[in-house]
């Protein structure tokens, strides 16, 4: 044969060049991922240290005195009238040329102080959910970084001069800056992450909060044990915020779009196809069609389930510690962090284990979520439940570590599923979750000082947590009988364009938030 005979096809260089970006290794997606993994840790160290930090506010201990080892030996007991300390305020010596005030607040107080940042939080979840869907999701970090750093490193001097409603005033700006973390990353991951990277990348993202949680109990242990007193904690935790601000303002980008750097290979990768240009319209939530799919009143379920579960571990589980198995506030904030290291990679290793399965077709995408929102929801409930039961630290402490390690899956269960259902609106899914989450967690405060009037009494814990364990049962039970993994048609949501008055049928496509 010769050349006449073959018959010449033409070559769409498009096609090849996108067949050529099908993977792409590291680069600029990784840099914003780790940028929202810091983002997320310094702010759930701002958020989360009260836990630990308040035991040091309100725990009258041994110092370098003898006064005050006589003082602290005399009054350190719990009794039925929920006073950590029956003494009243007074200034404890711990160093030369050192003071930290100790607060005399009872547990209906203390209880106030660490709900009054989830107040915030869910007054705040709508606007900044509708701020992400429209803007992206760079400036709601910016914004909580700023102001968490600012308002950690005044606290100390605030709460000096207003007690405990000023701090309960600052945990109040906390949260409502805080109030759009999720939204922010949920619209960024939405734009940066490929649909094949989609559990390991969002996985490792959400390993912040574990990360931050972490040094929050580490930090706060030991520095509220030190010469330098529990403000030193709020000190280091406002920097770190102000440094991780300055970080994403610099090397931060709400889209691959808006990246000065990003190759064109990656962007492709990233999109999935090859970008036409096109100028897109800004999404409008579907809000009928949301409040009506069952599917996502799914995520909903879970979301609060794991949510609540989540919050009562980092708030309840260092003065179940301290009160109930006496450990001693360092060792507090050791112990309290275990779980959570075991969280870190957990939630790590089932994302990548989740992409494995589902980009092999082993597991359906729906059965990937499932499985993984139901280990991470019926074992961290059957591991709580046995908590109550024992005395013995090391138990408790195991129990404790094997719940919010398997819990640490539903970051490839219920979360991710909100990518699944709408990749345009899961900034605002996830805004919609975190405002019915939150109405529970500010509920929280109020069931607690009503069932724990004595926090030694491990019956009225027991009582507590199975509460929290039904709720946890019941959620990821509507979770699996009603989730879809599958895009939902109103995600499509298209705007008519209001510019072009020769065809009201023209349509612009929606921008992914």
């Amino acid at each position: 044969m010769t050349e006449k005979d073959y018959k010449k096809v033409p070559v769409d260089e498009n096609a090849v060049h996108q067949e050529a970006v099908l993977q792409y290794g590291y680069g600029y997606r990784h840099v914003q991922a780790l940028l929202m993994v810091l983002s997320l840790g310094v702010g759930y160290m701002a958020r989360a240290h009260l836990g630990v930090t308040i035991v040091a506010m309100t725990s009258t201990r041994a110092r370098h005195t003898e006064s005050v080892e006589t003082i602290a030996n005399s009054s350190l007991r719990f009794d039925n009238t929920t006073t950590l300390v029956k003494n009243a305020s007074f200034n404890l010596t711990q160093d030369e040329g050192t003071t930290v005030k100790v607060y005399d607040w009872p547990k209906s107080t203390q209880e106030m102080v660490l709900g009054a940042f989830f107040l915030g939080y869910g007054t705040m979840m709508f606007p900044t959910g509708l701020v992400c869907q429209r803007w992206g999701g760079k400036l709601p970090l910016q914004v909580a970084l700023l102001v968490n750093g600012i308002v950690s490193i005044l606290t100390p001097w605030l709460t000096l001069w207003g007690d405990w409603r000023a701090l309960a005033g600052c945990r109040v700006a906390q949260g409502l800056a805080q109030a759009g973390y999720y939204p922010a990353l949920h619209s960024l991951l939405a734009r940066w992450v490929p649909l094949s990277e989609r559990g390991s990348l969002s996985s490792y993202v959400y390993t912040g909060s574990v990360l931050g949680t972490v040094v929050a109990f580490q930090v706060g242990g030991v520095l509220g044990a030190s010469s330098w007193g529990w403000p030193a904690t709020f000190w280091l935790s406002g920097a770190l915020c102000l440094l991780v601000f300055v970080l994403l303002t610099i090397f931060g980008a709400a889209s691959p779009a808006d990246h000065k750097n990003i190759s064109e290979d990656e962007k492709n990768f990233i999109l999935g196809r090859i970008d036409d240009g096109v100028k897109r319209a800004k999404a409008r939530m579907p809000w009928r069609a949301v409040l009506t799919s069952r599917h996502a009143w799914a995520a909903f379920a879970a979301h609060v389930g794991s949510g609540v579960a989540f919050v009562f571990f980092f708030t309840q589980v260092p003065t179940y510690m301290h009160a109930v198995l006496r450990v001693d506030i360092k060792s507090s904030g050791l112990l309290s962090s275990l779980p959570y290291i075991a969280s870190f990679f957990s939630t790590v290793l089932g994302g990548y284990f989740s992409d494995f399965l589902t980009n092999r077709n082993i597991l359906s995408i729906r059965n990937a979520r499932i499985i993984c929102n139901s280990i991470g929801s019926v074992v961290p409930a059957a591991a709580t439940a046995a908590v109550p039961f024992t005395g013995s630290v090391p138990l408790a402490v195991g129990c404790f570590v094997l719940s919010l390690a398997t819990q640490g899956l539903v970051h490839t269960g219920w979360m991710v599923n909100y990518m699944d259902l709408a990749p345009n609106f899961s900034g605002g899914l996830m805004a919609i979750g975190n405002t019915f989450t939150n109405v529970f967690t500010i509920l929280m405060p109020l069931l607690v000082s009503a069932l724990v009037t004595d926090v030694t009494n491990v019956y009225q814990w027991r009582i507590l947590m199975f509460i929290i364990v039904g709720l946890i049962f019941f959620t990821n039970l509507f979770f699996v009988m009603f989730m879809s993994a599958d895009t939902q048609q109103w995600n499509d949501n298209v705007e008519k364009k209001q510019d072009d008055p020769q065809n009201n049928s023209n349509e612009t496509e929606v921008t992914k938030c």
